[in-house]
């Protein structure tokens, strides 16, 4: 009696997998369930790095161009300083992005060597314990103030500019973020001497 019931119970088990094997319905969704999220995640991927690079393009062309006035000396002679440098830079932009996420460094020296030039420290990154590291990416990051020196006829000069973009990805799936708070600080630095003028 024992063995023919688990020879029917065998039997009806090996029915019903091959019923089951058989049955495709909802595969498609159990299949997009699987791959959606892993591509979704790909493509606002590849979104983000798009517009971080854009912005990187955009920042290194506006620190080119207005340093190249500080180098001829036309931005000296039309008496321009820190707020007038950080405009023309935001101009130079052409809105890309905000202009309260700029930092701007000049840093300049008569000695005629760069060696004699330090650069501020930058935004510091986020270190220590796991719950510290955590509190400090869920905070925006600490930018230190611009530091702008007025530059003179053969002095060499370091130009510095920040700029803080915002991502929108979480870091867990790009790692983009080099700053607190899910951003990522990009650095634009061009160095040179002022022509004699």
């Amino acid at each position: 009696m024992c063995t023919k019931f688990l020879e029917n119970n065998r039997s009806g088990k090996r029915k019903l997998f091959s019923l089951l094997r058989k049955d495709k319905t909802g595969a498609t969704a159990v299949e997009f369930a699987l791959l959606g999220i892993p591509f979704a995640a790909l493509l606002f991927g590849i979104v983000e790095i798009s517009v971080l690079f854009f912005i990187t393009s955009t920042v290194h062309h506006a620190v080119a161009e207005v340093s190249r006035e500080i180098r001829t000396g036309e931005f000296q002679t039309t008496g321009g300083g820190a707020d007038e440098f950080k405009a023309a830079i935001c101009s130079a932009m052409s809105t890309v992005g905000s202009c309260d996420n700029l930092r701007i460094d000049v840093i300049s020296s008569a000695t005629g060597k760069f060696s004699a030039l330090i650069l501020p420290d930058s935004p510091p990154a986020c270190s220590g314990t796991p719950t510290e590291v955590d509190a400090c990416e869920a905070a925006n990051p600490a930018m230190p103030p611009d530091d702008y020196n007025d530059t003179a006829s053969g002095d060499v000069v370091i130009v510095r500019v920040q700029y803080v973009h915002q991502l929108a990805v979480p870091d867990a799936l790009t790692s983009l973020s080099n700053a607190a708070g899910n951003t990522h600080v990009i650095t634009a630095t061009t160095a040179f001497k002022n022509e004699p003028f």
